[in-house]
């Protein structure tokens, strides 16, 4: 433990050493590792695997959270979590579901090259900046709903179930360019503050705008059967 001022306040504070203890010892009883309300300097799983899954619920991270390139065999649970730096998953794999409901990240938030078997369930998070999933494969749905986030980015993501915003607040941009949604992409009650994409959205069932809010001179829907979009 190393002991910091937060906020005119004493906090203990894992240090590298606690979170990989936590992690061998969870490996050791076959149970997910627990950081569930404590607060990290960083939190790092860069090129790893990890069975049984981890918890990182309502935690504060005072830097990055580095999934990269890693193998993760259970879900990961960031719900209410707050990471002040960046969080990193891309181009890893995840054998179970992403849950970062009601989490913020002060940062970025890199999914992209990901393969989750299971869904991503961002409902009510809060990004300052973008959310990229480019090139990701996702077999269950992607829940961004109520999410407020700067800009969202992705190409070539490829979701067996449904793409769901929902609620959501874009700062910036939305881009679902190239996206295939098994099911449907819905866009209810969305708002959109600058450019609205989805160029040769492949979608099995409908791509829903109502009642959403975008700039329709910046739009672009083209290459997407017309009796697919819900307006």
């Amino acid at each position: 433990m190393e002991e910091f001022v937060i906020a005119g306040k004493p906090v203990l504070i894992l240090s590298k050493k606690d979170i990989d203890a936590e992690i061998e010892q969870a490996m050791l009883d076959r149970r997910p590792a627990n950081f569930a309300g404590k607060t990290l300097k960083s939190f790092s799983l860069m090129e790893k695997t990890l069975d049984y899954g981890i918890t990182l619920e309502n935690a504060l991270v005072i830097g990055n959270v580095f999934f990269a390139d890693s193998t993760v065999n259970g879900n990961i649970n960031l719900g209410g979590a707050a990471v002040d730096g960046s969080f990193y998953f891309n181009r890893g794999k995840l054998i179970g579901n992403l849950i970062l409901e009601n989490a913020w990240v002060g940062q970025t938030v890199n999914m992209a090259g990901i393969n989750i078997t299971g869904s991503i369930l961002f409902a009510k998070m809060r990004v300052n900046g973008f959310v990229s999933l480019t090139k990701a494969v996702v077999l269950g749905n992607v829940d961004f709903r109520a999410i407020e986030v700067q800009n969202y980015c992705q190409g070539d993501l490829k979701v067996k179930g449904d793409i769901l915003f929902k609620n959501a607040q874009i700062n910036g941009f939305l881009d679902l360019s190239g996206a295939i949604a098994t099911g449907s992409v819905n866009l209810e009650n969305a708002l959109v503050r600058q450019r609205l994409a989805a160029i040769n959205l492949r979608v099995e069932e409908t791509l829903s705008l109502k009642d959403s809010i975008y700039n329709k001179g910046l739009a672009d829907f083209s290459g997407i059967p017309q009796e697919k979009i819900i307006q």
